[in-house]
């Protein structure tokens, strides 16, 4: 037996599509990602305007369309279209579509159609109303859960309830059922199994989108060497999204722009602020956007998706490579899209844009107002550099205190932490093949033999620290005053 797909429908948009109805629109288009749901959602909100639905599956050709737009019931019939935005390609259809916006009346009847991108023809945009089916909120999620539960004959602690709502946040009401159904067959199970059943799913979902891909994250603050204003600014805003932090009055964080050198950890605090929260993260990948056949569309659709899947960390990687700084084409759309979202979201999407080449950042993306705060991460100090050889030594079972490490410390200065990295893996290979315990000798040799970033890109990294001295805020604490009165 199948699952039920329904729940309450979102009360706001039955009644914002009664009230086109109710004026007379003749021409609506309705963005959903869940056709079934939405349909539903329409036939609600006709049954509120008084006004019949009719679904004809063959209304997708331009003779179906035009004897269609000619029928006419005494009160008007709401004329659900499917499969039409497929063909907004084609003038004729386009152009019956704008006569029926035109020439439409209260007693005429009114075209709907479903669609899963939010593009429109420029000849219809004066003409049509566009009406956004949501994606289902927690509470309904929850009702969605408890009706697979009957369904299913599994009784669920509230604990267990609000875990897998939690990980079905971002599923349109049908995939939030057939994944809860999925998950529950077979029950009793421990509830985790569930769980990861759920969030399997939505991976799987969120892989079709080629735009947004879910990140499994088990790191933390401790997990980062170094950066220690970073995460001073972070363990402030640990309970940010809290009901306390609510009550108290604390508007939810917007975000943070992390700029600097590559390699120095920029991409692995989006990681570590995810998993220090406990919240999911979720990445956007921007060249994927413009792969698609509309990338305005595809990214509000991605934004959609993970306000629905609120609270959640949103990683955008290099985003300085989504967009040039010319301010022409579908770049500057995409950027004033992008841009408009982060000044107004008041969902709680927590914004991790990441950028290493600042000559090529659009210069209204750092303004105030799109993120809490702007951070350079720059190359690791001593201090820093001796945290991150001990973390990734003993990460690898290695006991720094037999090395030295001062002097490894000080032979890779002005190193990037992803480099000292690649120097214990490089040495723990030459000490593996030559059938040693990994010593100072190895990790020495393999010091030797690497040219660092800063050895090949020393003018860029200069240029890119004076710009960052008057714009951005240090990530790291300067260790030289510390020390200095620490004396």
């Amino acid at each position: 037996m199948t699952a039920p797909v329904t729940a309450a429908m979102p009360q706001a948009f039955i009644d914002e599509v009664a009230l086109h109805l109710r004026a007379g629109y003749p021409l609506i288009f309705v963005v959903t990602a869940d056709e079934t749901s939405a349909f539903h959602g329409v036939q609600a909100a006709a049954q509120a305007a008084n006004k019949s639905v009719l679904r004809p599956r063959e209304a997708c050709d331009v003779l179906p369309l035009r004897e269609l737009l000619g029928a006419v019931t005494p009160s008007g019939a709401v004329v659900v279209l499917d499969d039409v935005h497929r063909r907004l390609d084609d003038p004729d259809v386009v152009r019956l579509l704008a006569d029926a916006g035109r020439f439409g009346g209260a007693s005429a009847n009114t075209l709907l159609v479903l669609t899963p991108s939010f593009d429109m023809p420029k000849e219809l945009e004066s003409h049509a109303a566009v009406c956004v089916f949501p994606y289902p909120t927690a509470a309904e999620l929850g009702q969605i859960l408890s009706r697979v539960c009957v369904d299913c004959g599994v009784l669920l602690t509230d604990a267990d309830q609000r875990t897998m709502v939690r990980v079905g946040q971002g599923l349109t009401a049908s995939e939030a059922a057939r994944a809860f159904h999925k998950a529950l067959l077979g029950w009793p199970e421990d509830a985790d199994a569930a769980g990861q059943s759920v969030a399997q799913d939505k991976r799987r979902m969120l892989r079709r989108s080629n735009v947004l891909a879910h990140i499994d994250v088990s790191l933390n603050l401790d997990d980062l060497g170094g950066l220690d204003q970073l995460k001073r600014w972070l363990l402030s805003r640990k309970e940010a999204f809290s009901a306390r932090a609510e009550a108290f009055g604390l508007p939810a964080p917007k975000g943070l722009l992390l700029m600097g050198v590559q390699g120095c950890g920029k991409s692995l605090s989006a990681k570590c602020v995810a998993g220090y929260w406990h919240l999911p993260l979720v990445r956007l990948d921007l060249s994927a956007v413009y792969g698609q056949a509309s990338p305005e569309s595809a990214l509000r659709e991605a934004l959609r998706m993970a306000e629905a899947m609120a609270p959640v960390v949103l990683w955008i990687d290099e985003i300085e490579k989504g967009f040039d700084n010319t301010g022409a084409g579908a770049s500057s759309r995409l950027l004033g899209g992008l841009i408009t979202w982060l000044q107004e979201k008041q969902k709680e999407v927590f914004v991790v844009a990441t950028a290493n080449r600042v000559e090529f950042l659009p210069p209204e993306l750092p303004r105030k107002g799109r993120f809490d705060e702007i951070f350079f991460v720059d190359l690791p100090d001593a201090h820093e550099r001796r945290a991150i050889w001990t973390l990734h030594l003993q990460k690898r079972g290695i006991d720094p205190d037999t090395l030295d490490i001062d002097a490894l410390v000080q032979r890779t200065d002005r190193m990037t932490g992803s480099e000292i990295e690649q120097l214990v893996i490089a040495a723990m290979f030459l000490a593996f093949e030559r059938g040693e315990a990994l010593n100072d000798v190895h990790l020495l040799r393999a010091r030797t033999e690497t040219v660092s970033l800063y050895e090949t890109f020393e003018p860029e990294i200069k240029k890119l620290r004076e710009w960052a001295r008057k714009r951005a805020r240090p990530a790291s604490a300067d260790r030289s005053k510390i020390d200095y009165f620490a004396k």
